[in-house]
């Protein structure tokens, strides 16, 4: 069975790409726990053109909370 490969929003703002955080949909995030406690995230990250997925700042700073 192949895998379905889930497409993040992307935009491109003066010639830079931005996708949203993967918590924005936390069904299909890899990392769930670490988004908001109440709701879904939704910061967008500068990123590269080959970048696939991105975990925002906010989240990834969840992740360091123990």
């Amino acid at each position: 069975m192949a895998k379905v490969k889930t497409t993040w929003k992307t935009k491109e703002i003066d010639g830079r790409t931005y996708m949203i955080c993967q918590n924005s949909n936390p069904d299909l995030s890899k990392y769930p726990e670490w988004g908001p406690e109440f709701g879904v995230c939704d910061q967008w990250s500068e990123v590269g053109k080959e970048t696939t997925a991105v975990i925002c700042s906010q989240c990834t700073q969840r992740s360091l909370k123990v």
